[in-house]
C-alpha cells in the first residue's frame, strides 16, 4: 500500500477557524476515481479519509488536500451517461426563467457539456471550464466552447476581458471539490453581471445524514453543505441565496439560486427561511449528530459484510453493477474486493475494461451481465435504483436480484 502525497489544512475552508473536531476516520483509501489500467493494478496511491466538523460555521469537510491534477486531470466521469435528461430539464429552467436569447453563460466544472449543449441549441453563448482534458475534448467534439482549466479570480479575469461579463455562471457538483473556495468566489463576484444569477447544485449534507450515506465521503469531496454553512460564506462576497430547492439527485441534493446583493430582479422566497428551519429544527448540523452518524456507519459494514460473505459461503456468484466513485468508498472501506465480486457492470466507456482502485474489480460493459447467468447484484449505483431495475428487467424475470446497501440492507424487487 503506497501512500500518496497531500497536504492538510489547519484552518477551516469557509471560515479560518481552527475550532475543527474529527468526527470520522475511514482510513487509507485509494482515489475513488482512479479507475485502473490492468499494468496499474496494485500501483494505486492511498490517502487518509477523515471528516471534520467545524465548531464555528459548521462546515463538514475533509482537510487532507490532494493536488487537483491527480484528481481531475484525467477524470473518468460522464455526466451524460445518467443525467441527460435532468440537465436537458435544468437547461429549460434557466432560459425560461432567468436567460435571453444572446445571453452569455459560464459554468465551472463543465464536464462532458450535458448542461450548456442544450442551452447552446436555446440560443445562448456558452463557455465551460473544466480540468478534464479528455472530458473536455468530448465537450468540443459537441461543438461546446471549453476552456480546459481550473477556474479562479485570474481565470474570471481572463474570460471577462474577452466576454465581458456572464448573465449566469452554474457549478454543479463541483463547489464540493474545490480546496480554494475563496479564490473561486472571488472570481465569480467579478465575473457575474450584478443583474445577473449563480445556480449551483451540491449534495445535501442533511440527507447525507438521514440516508447514512458514507460513501459519499471521498477524497475529491472537500465540502458538504447546509444552507446555514452557505448564508454566510455567500454574505461575504455580496451575494444572497433568494431560492432553494431539494432534489432527489444523487440521493439527496439543492439546486441553490444566487443573487448579488441589491439585484432586484429577483425576490427572495420562502423556501430559504423554511430549509433554514428545517435545519434547525432537526439538528442535523452538530457536533453529537454527526458522531452518531459515525457510530451506526460501523454497525453498517459489519451488517452489510455479513450479509454479503453468507451468500459467498454458499458459493453463489455475485457481481456489482454501477463502478460510481461512491461505490469504490463502499467497496473499500467494506472489504469487499475481487475475491468476492466477480465484475461490476458499468454504461461509461470511460471505465469500461479498467479495474477498481483499491479492490481491483474488472469494470464491464452492459451486454457482458446481460449475457451472463448470476443471481445477485451488489447495487453500488443504490442512488438509481428505479431506473436501474426499470433497465434491467430480463435479469429480475430470470430470478435476479439487486443487493441495495443503502439507506438500509435489503433485496429489490422485494
Amino acid at each position: 500500500m503506497r501512500k500518496g502525497k497531500f497536504t492538510t489544512r489547519t484552518r477551516c475552508r469557509f471560515c479560518s477557524s481552527k475550532r475543527l473536531v474529527k468526527i470520522l476516520d475511514m482510513g487509507l483509501m485509494p482515489l475513488s476515481g482512479d479507475y485502473l489500467l490492468r499494468k496499474d493494478i496494485g500501483k494505486e496511491y492511498y490517502y487518509p479519509l477523515r471528516i471534520y466538523f467545524c465548531k464555528k460555521c459548521f462546515l463538514v469537510q475533509i482537510l487532507d488536500v490532494i493536488s487537483p491534477d491527480i484528481l481531475f486531470k484525467d477524470y473518468r466521469y460522464l455526466s451524460s451517461v445518467s443525467l441527460k435528461m435532468h440537465f436537458k430539464n435544468y437547461a429549460n429552467e434557466m432560459t425560461n426563467k432567468f436567460l435571453r436569447k444572446g445571453d452569455f453563460v459560464v459554468e465551472i466544472g463543465s464536464n462532458d457539456g450535458v448542461l450548456l449543449l442544450p442551452l447552446k441549441k436555446l440560443g445562448i453563448k456558452v463557455l465551460g471550464i473544466d480540468p478534464a482534458r479528455n472530458i473536455a475534448n468530448i465537450a468540443k467534439k459537441k461543438g461546446v466552447d471549453t476552456i480546459v482549466d481550473y477556474f479562479s479570480e485570474e481565470k474570471a479575469k481572463y474570460i471577462l476581458a474577452r466576454r465581458g461579463l456572464a448573465n449566469a455562471i452554474f457549478a454543479n457538483n463541483v463547489l464540493a471539490h474545490i480546496d480554494n473556495m475563496k479564490n473561486v468566489f472571488r472570481g465569480i463576484k467579478l465575473l457575474l453581471n450584478p443583474k445577473g444569477v449563480l445556480v449551483f447544485e451540491v449534495h445535501y449534507f442533511p440527507e447525507l445524514v438521514k440516508g447514512q450515506q458514507y460513501d459519499f465521503f471521498y477524497n475529491e469531496h472537500l465540502c458538504y453543505y447546509t444552507t446555514s454553512t452557505l448564508l454566510p460564506f455567500l454574505k461575504s462576497y455580496d451575494l444572497e441565496i433568494f431560492d432553494i430547492k431539494k432534489l432527489n439527485l444523487h440521493a439527496g441534493s439543492v439546486r441553490v439560486y444566487v443573487k448579488s446583493k441589491g439585484n432586484k430582479n429577483y425576490k427572495n422566497k420562502i423556501s430559504v427561511k423554511k430549509i433554514l428551519t428545517e435545519e434547525r429544527n432537526e439538528s442535523v448540523i452538530n457536533e453529537n449528530v454527526s458522531k452518531e452518524f459515525s457510530k451506526n456507519i460501523y454497525k453498517h459494514r459489519y451488517e452489510l459484510r455479513k450479509f454479503i460473505l453468507s451468500l459467498k459461503k454458499k458459493r453463489i456468484k455475485i457481481v456489482g453493477y454501477g463502478a460510481s466513485g461512491r461505490g469504490n468508498t463502499l467497496l473499500n472501506f467494506c472489504g469487499i474486493d475481487k475475491e468476492i465480486i466477480d465484475y461490476i457492470v458499468d454504461e461509461s466507456p470511460e471505465r469500461q475494461g479498467r479495474f477498481t482502485p483499491g479492490t481491483h474489480i474488472p469494470i464491464v460493459k452492459p451486454d457482458f451481465f446481460r449475457k451472463d447467468t448470476v443471481m445477485y447484484a451488489l447495487l453500488l449505483a443504490w442512488n438509481y435504483e428505479q431506473s436501474i431495475i426499470k433497465k434491467e428487467k430480463d435479469f429480475i424475470n430470470k430470478g435476479g436480484r439487486f443487493i441495495i446497501p443503502l439507506p438500509i440492507i435489503r433485496l429489490a424487487p422485494e
